[in-house]
């Protein structure tokens, strides 16, 4: 073989070797990126995957989430029906228990009243029999009350009239006794009895009262009696007896009128008795005198 096919092939060889190479550089290359590229789908297909399973992971847990959720929920109205349930029975037993409470205070109360009311008629009954058998004895207490009230004013009313005739005997006798004794010592006083001074005709005896001091004529009475106080001038008390003292509420008498002749004795009667007093008593029944004699002389002749 000469040089130059030798040259020649050598360089096809190496050519060959080199575009061998290259190619299997290219072809290692692009098996390279082939199986870069099957890594990067690889990788893909594992993002993908993992992507997929974390989306399943995450439909799992959000069904899971859900599913916590609604059973969450069914729980949450279970325990709300469940509450309302409780709550339900809860009332209906305090209702029920109110009602039996109710119905219980009501038994007890009814009981109570008509245990009270058999008590009132009980203690009715009773006060009734007490007043009864009170009334009972207080009317026979009355009635015996009545017969000892009855004899003992029975007795009184005896007693009474026993005492009233005794009084009235007693009284008789003190009034008789006394009449006697007042009749005797009017009797012995009339007989020691001087009136006072001579006697005018028509006027009487003059008398000064020996109780009140007033001057008047006993007007030819047989009593001389004081127009003012009523007494008699015979009881007039001696030196030795006490002077009682005139009674307080004594009638008042009205006085007798005095027959006078002329006006000056009835105005001025002290002027009078003063001049018949300072005469002597004589002076004032001159007229009466000197008419006395007169007559005394007629009659003798």
């Amino acid at each position: 073989m000469s040089p130059t096919k030798s040259k020649t092939s050598k360089s096809k060889t190496a050519a060959a070797k080199k575009a061998a190479a290259k190619k299997k550089a290219a072809a290692k290359k692009k098996a390279a990126a082939a199986k870069k590229k099957a890594a990067a789908v690889k990788k893909k297909a594992a993002a993908a995957k993992k992507k997929a399973a974390a989306a399943k992971q995450k439909a799992i847990a959000a069904k899971k989430a859900a599913a916590a959720k609604k059973k969450a929920a069914a729980k949450k109205e279970k325990a709300r029906k469940e509450a309302a349930r409780k709550k339900e029975a809860a009332r209906k037993a305090a209702e029920k228990k109110k009602a039996a409470a109710k119905k219980a205070a009501e038994k007890k109360a009814k009981e109570a009243a008509r245990k009270k009311a058999q008590a009132e008629k009980e203690a009715a009954r009773k006060k009734a029999k007490a007043e009864k058998e009170a009334a009972r004895k207080k009317a026979a207490e009355e009635k015996a009350a009545a017969r000892k009230a009855a004899a003992e004013e029975k007795a009184r009313i005896a007693a009474e009239k026993k005492a009233a005739r005794e009084e009235a005997k007693r009284i008789a006798a003190e009034k008789k006794a006394a009449e006697q004794a007042e009749k005797e010592r009017r009797r012995r006083r009339a007989k020691n009895f001087q009136p006072p001074g001579p006697k005018h005709p028509t006027r009487g005896y003059k008398f000064t009262c020996w109780n009140c001091g007033l001057k008047f004529y006993d007007m030819n009475k047989p009593d001389p009696v004081c127009p003012k106080c009523n007494e008699d001038q015979r009881d007039k008390p001696s030196s030795t007896e006490t002077v009682e003292e005139a009674p307080i509420n004594r009638p008042i008498v009205r006085p007798m009128a005095p027959l006078l002749d002329d006006d000056d004795e009835i105005a001025n009667p002290g002027d009078d008795d003063s001049a018949a007093e300072k005469a002597g008593g004589e002076e004032m029944f001159d007229d009466v005198a000197d008419a006395e004699s007169e007559t005394t002389e007629d009659d003798d002749v």
